[in-house]
């Protein structure tokens, strides 16, 4: 074997390799007059406008109210409305179901009469009181005449005109006449004393009566407001008690929902919206919750709760309060939105009811006042000369463009100085970025400005 033939082979491998690599090569653009290529570079135009700020949060549909249907009274069911099932839906003053009343109505009627009763006793009193006035001024006349009688005999007796026999006996007649005085005073003075018994008794059976007739009004359960039911354990002929829980409905007026958003994503947003925003976003702080709404309503931050089934549906929302608490394991911020007269379906707009349950995404956004640009991250650079991107001059040379960052959005960087309307921004800049150098734009498909 001939070994000087090994000689050609690294020789000839290096030879391949410049072959393949000057074939691969990216295509080079002559210049217009032939002397050195183009450098082809992306680029995209430069928009000036109000920025568009969202933030993202998620969490699940949730009923501001709720009520829970307890039974009162024990008894049968003896009727029930119709369609009564959990998904059905509610009007305020259906009445749900009804217990057999019979019992109560007894009570009722029996409280009316034991009512009837003390009232006349009361009134018995009362007019015993008058007879018995009456009779003590009778009385008291009587005793005057007597009186008189015995002061009449007693000049007799002393001027020797009659015997003392019959002065003894007027004397008697007036110890007898004044003790019924006495007597009839002394029974006028307990009128008082009974007629607050009688009073106490009335008060007793007019409470008795009350009773009775809340427990009869308790066979009936009444819907308190619109709603859906969530929970049923009631039908005909079942027979229930106190404290048994026969439905639960959810008002259908109003829904909540408490939705978990990044802090440090909704600071971004802020930042960009107003200009004291670390001052804003201290007050972020869930035991400040009112300094808070205040806060976002001041940015202008808006909210809208978007629900996903198949096609996107959305609501507009109302930022109500922080919910008090930061999740420990995601960090999140649980800022609570409402939505109004979201329960029931739409047909102008055949927008589905927000469920019970259903879980979606809440939408915070906003816009900035001042016209601002919004470019790739990749197209910023910063060190320590500053922080700038590489633009097309008018004579199809790269330069550079010294900006200032207003913030980021959506991933994006948002520049407030340093860039205008109709500017050629480099978003792949050469390799050397050499300032100067002859480009060859090529327009991207990627929008420099978010909108």
């Amino acid at each position: 074997m001939n070994w000087r033939i090994l000689l050609f082979v690294p020789a000839i491998a290096v030879g391949i390799g410049a072959f393949l690599v000057i074939n691969n090569r990216a295509p080079e653009f002559a210049a217009s007059d032939g002397a050195r290529p183009l450098v082809p570079v992306r680029v995209a135009d430069v928009v000036l406008e109000p920025v568009a700020v969202h933030v993202t949060g998620y969490g699940r549909v949730e009923p501001v109210r709720k009520w829970e249907g307890i039974s009162q009274v024990d008894g049968q069911i003896i009727e029930t409305i119709d369609g009564l099932a959990v998904g059905g839906f509610i009007t305020q003053g259906d009445v749900i179901l009804i217990v057999d009343p019979r019992d109560y109505e007894i009570a009722r009627d029996r409280a009316l009469a034991n009512l009837a009763i003390a009232e006349a006793q009361l009134a018995e009193l009362n007019a015993q009181e008058g007879n018995t006035a009456e009779q003590l001024a009778l009385e008291r006349q009587i005793e005057q005449i007597v009186q008189a009688d015995v002061d009449r005999r007693t000049s007799l007796v002393e001027s020797g005109s009659t015997a003392l026999a019959s002065l003894e006996q007027v004397q008697r007649d007036l110890i007898s006449q004044q003790r019924r005085v006495l007597d009839l005073e002394n029974a006028l003075a307990l009128f008082p004393v009974q007629r607050s018994s009688a009073e106490a008794t009335l008060a007793s059976r007019q409470v008795d009566l009350e009773e009775a007739v809340r427990q009869l009004g308790n066979t009936r359960i009444i819907a308190p407001f619109d709603g859906r039911i969530l929970e049923e354990n009631a039908s005909e002929g079942v027979y229930i008690r106190p404290g048994d829980r026969l439905l639960t409905i959810a008002s259908i007026e109003t829904v909540e929902i408490v939705a978990e958003v990044q802090p440090a994503a909704l600071a971004e947003a802020l930042e960009l919206l107003i200009p004291n925003a670390q001052d804003v976003i201290e007050r972020l702080n869930p035991f400040e919750g009112n300094a808070a709404i205040k806060a976002l309503g001041a940015a202008g931050i808006e909210a809208t709760v978007v629900l996903s089934q198949g096609s996107e549906h959305r609501y507009p929302a109302e930022i109500v309060r922080l919910d008090g608490s930061v999740d420990n394991t995601t960090g999140t911020l649980g800022i609570v939105v409402q939505v109004h007269d979201a329960g029931v379906p739409d047909a102008l707009t055949r927008r589905p009811p927000l469920t019970n349950g259903a879980f979606v995404s809440v939408l915070f956004h906003g816009s900035t006042d001042e016209p601002q640009a919004v470019i790739p991250r990749s197209a910023l650079i910063g060190g320590e000369d500053g922080t700038y991107v590489y633009l097309v001059d008018t004579d199809t040379r790269l330069t550079r463009q010294d900006v200032i960052v207003a913030g980021r959005s959506a991933g994006d960087i948002v520049i407030s100085a340093g860039l205008e309307t109709g500017d050629q921004l480099v978003l792949t800049p050469p390799e050397p970025a050499i300032l100067g150098t002859l480009l060859a734009p090529v327009a991207s498909d990627e929008e420099a400005v978010l909108q």
